[in-house]
């Protein structure tokens, strides 16, 4: 659990790779070129029935258990989260990832912009690695394969999560776009990704915004996260540039083009005879889901279920 003594104060935003920078979710026919042209575009719909089962070596999860400090900012786009430039940079290996992915940076999409068994949560966090031979992530955008994201899903539960509410806190102050960074002490990567790491789809794909480079190595973890309701809405409060605010930033689903896409079951959910766990916050936020289109609710996360 993340320990909740921070230290904020506003300093200079070293900013990092910008691949586009004026662009909007709600104009996604004026993104760059390849982003409409591009073959293998994510995000996709992801299910078992168009996957093909595979296995892989487990994840190699390196530094993500260390204590660090986080500089959080409101980037325009996303809530973006980077470790201080005196950290040790998390790596990760296995999982049918060929050499070793530095972690670059995480930012946060509400709702999610995969969907799974044709259902959207209310949160995905993308950690965006590159290849360690590549310099920075700018560089490794132009290579096949250079970039790596771990996708991870968050459902609706009835609480909140303790672990999320030092992070959040900060970011509910970074409502308001700034060319300023907010620190956060004792931040731990771990705590943002499943326990259970065994399960999860993969298939190439891109960047989810512009240049929407290609070549891109998704994994996106089949457990999920707890976030409830009133966690969700922090995200949905900030602004962007145009001090609008950014209700949802995702992408529009982008069609599979014939790419293959594969999953590796977890032993646990194999033991249970099915992949996805039926805890109580699923099975809530799919409640939801079906009033939500029953138009019995505005929002799934904006009613009372």
């Amino acid at each position: 659990m993340l320990t909740r003594f921070s230290i904020l104060f506003s300093v200079l935003y070293l900013t990092g790779p910008a691949f586009a920078s004026h662009w909007k979710y709600d104009n996604e026919e004026s993104w760059a070129a390849l982003c409409l042209t591009g073959k293998k575009q994510s995000p996709i719909a992801l299910n078992e029935f168009i996957a093909t089962k595979k296995d892989y070596h487990p994840f190699n999860l390196v530094g993500y258990g260390q204590i660090n400090t986080a500089l959080l900012k409101n980037n325009g786009h996303s809530a973006e989260v980077r470790l201080h430039s005196s950290a040790e940079v998390p790596t990760v290996t296995g999982g049918g990832l060929i050499g070793t992915y530095k972690l670059d940076h995480l930012h946060f999409h509400w709702q999610s912009e995969h969907t799974m068994s044709n259902y959207r949560f209310p949160l995905e966090l993308h950690l965006v690695h590159y290849n360690e031979k590549y310099s920075n992530l700018t560089e490794a955008a132009q290579h096949t394969h250079g970039i790596a994201v771990l996708g991870v899903l968050f459902d609706l539960s009835p609480d909140d999560d303790e672990d999320f509410k030092p992070l959040l806190e900060i970011i509910a102050s970074l409502k308001e776009t700034t060319n300023e960074h907010k620190v956060l002490t004792d931040f731990s990567v771990k705590n943002f990704v499943p326990r259970d790491k065994a399960g999860f789809y993969r298939y190439e794909g891109s960047l989810t915004t512009p240049g929407c480079n290609e070549g891109v190595i998704w994994t996106l973890f089949t457990s999920t996260l707890p976030i409830s309701k009133k966690q969700v809405k922090i995200f949905e409060a900030i602004q962007t540039e145009e001090k609008t605010t950014l209700t949802k930033n995702y992408r529009s689903l982008q069609p599979l083009n014939g790419r293959e896409v594969y999953l590796r079951v977890s032993p646990i959910r194999e033991n249970n005879g099915n992949i996805q766990t039926w805890t109580f916050p699923v099975a809530l936020s799919i409640l939801c889901n079906v009033l939500y289109s029953l138009g019995n609710i505005q929002k799934i996360y904006n009613s009372e279920c």
